[in-house]
């Protein structure tokens, strides 16, 4: 089989599972991971026949693609704010909307001496972009979960960024954090409504990363907005995907004693709350 055939056989395949934009992406990270060609190199290839070894590779891969398996997932890495970085399912996969909670952090903040504490790291992608444009800055994340931490130390090396990770539970503990800036992209979803969520995201990436405890969405967002505050904590950068903004930007309002922003990503929706003093 060329190059040429099996790109129709592996769309045809998967055509029904993901709309043609995304799986001409997919298709191509695929190409990227298993042959190491950028979009050019592949179509100079056309006509070449595929090695029975790599086709044995794209089947692994595509069976787990058709099983709704992100493709971040099949080959165990993702990119994030122009960095590497390895991903399983102890971790959520990187979002392009929270590289713009890291541009909103670095666009008002210089690179003289700061601790900034990246509450729920996982992977470590915020507070490893966040210590790789701002070299001055002390850089320390936390999670409640030991496998993710565990990851999160191979990228920091992985992207040579010196980042401390410790095992912390926001909720539980009233261990001192300290920092003048906190970040954090907490779990959100209400327990008791998993509809909210795609398929594939709810089958494989972590829970615990995604639902808030006891059908609470705004339990994680009060509790980190508290210890802030008895904290001196100067900023707080929060995203969310809360549809009662309202609700929540009222009750964090009744506990920080300083200014709320409400910023909105590129698709114009409103996703990032600015807590200041």
């Amino acid at each position: 089989m060329i190059h040429s055939e099996h790109r129709q056989a592996f769309y045809r395949r998967l055509s029904a599972l993901y709309p043609q934009g995304e799986l001409q992406s997919i298709y191509h990270w695929c190409v990227q991971e298993i042959h190491g060609w950028n979009r050019a190199e592949l179509y100079l290839k056309n006509e070449d026949k595929v090695d029975q070894t790599l086709l044995d590779t794209w089947e692994r891969a595509t069976l787990r693609l058709e099983a709704g398996m992100p493709v971040q997932y099949v080959f165990g890495s993702s990119t994030f704010y122009g960095l590497e970085f390895k991903v399983d399912k102890s971790v959520l996969i990187p979002r392009p909307e929270t590289e713009e909670l890291v541009s909103l952090v670095l666009e008002r903040n210089d690179d003289s001496p700061k601790k900034v504490v990246d509450i729920g790291t996982g992977s470590g992608c915020i507070a490893i972009a966040l210590k790789s444009k701002r070299s001055q800055w002390s850089v320390q994340g936390i999670d409640v979960s030991s496998k993710a931490l565990e990851l999160a130390e191979t990228n920091a090396v992985l992207n040579d960024a010196a980042v401390q990770f410790l095992n912390h539970d926001v909720l539980l503990s009233d261990e001192e954090i300290g920092g003048e800036i906190w970040v954090s992209n907490p779990p959100y979803i209400p327990a008791d409504k998993p509809m909210l969520v795609d398929n594939n995201v709810l089958k494989f990436e972590p829970h615990i990363a995604l639902f808030a405890p006891d059908n609470d969405p705004f339990v994680f967002f009060r509790v980190i907005t508290k210890k802030a505050m008895s904290h001196g904590v100067k900023q707080l950068y929060f995203e969310t995907h809360a549809t009662e903004m309202d609700e929540l930007t009222e009750i964090l309002s009744g506990l920080w004693k300083g200014s709320i922003e409400r910023k909105k990503d590129s698709a114009q929706k409103e996703r990032f709350l600015v807590l200041s003093v």
